[in-house]
């Protein structure tokens, strides 16, 4: 299997799933912690479909997991990622995963549409489904 670089959708995806295992000794950069917590944060205090025990576990999780994985930077490449972000009409959030899967030879892993639209142009892309296909 490709090295794989997780967007915070795809790591809260694979957190309900309870497929963690997909995660160990894959990539991530610092973007997708705060990503992440920040959707774990809309389900606790905006939709309440979290409560604060099941929120502790899951930030417990996410901490566990980021033992395991590879954590990019964007230091040095956000020209760059500015750039890309142009060209391609989405946020530099999405624009610094391109870059960050492109420069590390990775394939990105996001159940983002538009940004895999976007990256399949550029690099390979997968979804948790296609990884849990052939897992």
């Amino acid at each position: 299997m490709s090295k794989l670089l997780f967007d915070a959708s795809s790591l809260i995806y694979a957190l309900k799933l309870k497929k963690i295992d997909l995660l160990y000794g894959s990539y991530v950069q610092q973007l997708t912690i705060y990503e992440a917590l920040n959707a774990i944060w809309k389900e606790t205090y905006l939709t309440k479909t979290l409560n604060p025990e099941e929120t502790n576990k899951i930030i417990d999780v996410i901490k566990d997991i980021l033992e395991y994985v590879t954590i990019l930077t964007i230091s040095t490449k956000e020209t760059r990622i500015f750039e890309k972000a142009i060209e391609l009409g989405i946020t530099v959030y999405d624009a610094s995963y391109i870059v960050l899967a492109e420069e590390n030879n990775l394939t990105l892993v996001t159940e983002d549409n538009k940004l895999k639209e976007k990256a399949e142009k550029i690099v390979k892309t997968k979804t948790i489904k296609d990884l849990v296909k052939t897992s």
